[in-house]
């Protein structure tokens, strides 16, 4: 997994970027990796718990050259303030791009599945502008990240800090319609995504998807497309229709765009739930179950603000946040990856088992060789001893 992040390819882009012009301490390569380890290593990040993990001896050892730099938090918020975004974002495409080369796999009936949701994390909008939402008392605010979870671990996000994108209509939209898709992807959101217009577009603009509509949607009848002979029941769900329809917009307003209605009862307590795809060849069960996969991104969220400490900022300043994000999707997407492949059910113990191999790894490394092993023990004693 590491190999997905060379250092000459980081050094090379470093350097065709520029972003280390006067740089003597914290070059671009080095404040990755800094993150990348704190974000592994710490409950709670602050640029404090990464000042004290720059002198950590496991961490110096994950850097190219042995350093006896004295780096403070004041210096490390400095570089995230003015680190070149673009160089993050290259990084991340990097990755992005060489792990589906390596990892990629269809998730259900040989379609790739892209869930889009949002989450919220708080700031303060004497630092940062920010939406407001509810009570907004004492100068708290928030911004948004919508995010697209393709298949098991690959990650986008989008920031969003302006009031017009707290409505989901306008956020999840824009990031399906913005994210170039394949004919075998299908967009997956939920009822925050419900505006019948968008439904037409995305089928013209020939994006598959699957939603879900309010129980009881207003709709005209075409015809069925499934008969009901029990084969479409599961265990937890009754089905009930698969139709070809014509939405109703609002009012008498009828949106002129055949899609499928797909309708099931849940057995344990008698909902009904509606799913409106644009996706004709597959069972009314399978619609269902791709809608069910949709919770991944909740399990995801979870997982960035419990273990990724994506709960907050360690900076408020815009470009500090960009930095951070895309280094957290980096990280979050090895340990996504590692998990899948050794077959982890626990998201907090895959990142525990991912940081013990890169430690012990490291050591392996630091230890082959007699200078090496001086340079630990003497790393080790100072940072044992220091005050």
């Amino acid at each position: 997994l590491l190999e997905l992040l060379p250092n000459g390819y980081i050094e090379q882009l470093a350097t065709d970027l520029v972003v280390d012009r006067w740089v003597r301490k914290l070059k671009a390569g080095t404040l990755f990796k800094l993150v990348l380890y704190s974000i592994l290593n710490s409950e709670r990040l602050s640029l404090r718990v990464m000042e004290d993990n720059f002198n950590d001896p496991l961490f110096q050892a994950m850097l190219p050259v042995f350093t006896s730099d004295e780096v403070t938090w004041t210096g490390i918020r400095n570089r995230l303030m003015k680190l070149k975004v673009d160089f993050c974002r290259k990084l991340y495409e990097a990755v992005y791009e060489k792990a589906q080369q390596l990892y990629g796999s269809k998730s259900l009936a040989g379609y790739h599945l892209k869930r889009y949701d949002s989450t919220m994390v708080a700031t303060f909008s004497h630092l940062l502008e920010g939406m407001k939402v509810g009570n907004t008392g004492k100068g708290k605010t928030q911004v948004k990240l919508t995010t697209e979870l393709t298949d098991d671990f690959f990650i986008q996000m989008h920031f969003h800090k302006d009031q017009a994108h707290l409505s989901e209509e306008t956020a999840l939209k824009e990031a399906i319609l913005h994210s170039p898709h394949a004919p075998d992807d299908i967009s997956v959101f939920d009822k925050g995504l419900k505006s019948r217009k968008t439904f037409g577009q995305l089928d013209r603009e020939g994006i598959l998807f699957v939603g879900r509509l309010n129980a009881e949607p207003r709709y005209e009848l075409l015809h069925p497309l499934w008969q009901d002979d029990g084969m479409s029941d599961t265990e937890e769900l009754e089905f009930l229709q698969d139709s070809a329809v014509l939405l109703y917009e609002s009012g008498t307003e009828v949106l002129q765009v055949k899609l499928r209605l797909v309708q099931f009862r849940l057995k344990k307590d008698g909902q009904l739930l509606s799913f409106v795809t644009n996706v004709r060849e597959l069972p009314a069960e399978v619609i269902a179950k791709i809608y069910r996969q949709r919770w991944d991104i909740e399990v995801l969220f979870r997982f960035l603000k419990q273990e990724m400490n994506l709960t907050h900022f360690v900076c408020n300043d815009l470009n500090a946040i960009q930095v951070m994000l895309y280094f957290t999707m980096i990280a979050a997407m090895l340990v996504l990856i590692y998990k899948k492949h050794n077959d982890i059910k626990s998201y907090k113990k895959a990142k525990i088992q991912f940081f013990k191999e890169l430690f012990y790894s490291v050591m392996l490394d630091v230890l082959e060789s007699p200078e090496g092993l001086e340079w630990l023990k003497k790393t080790a004693k100072n940072f044992i001893q220091r005050e």
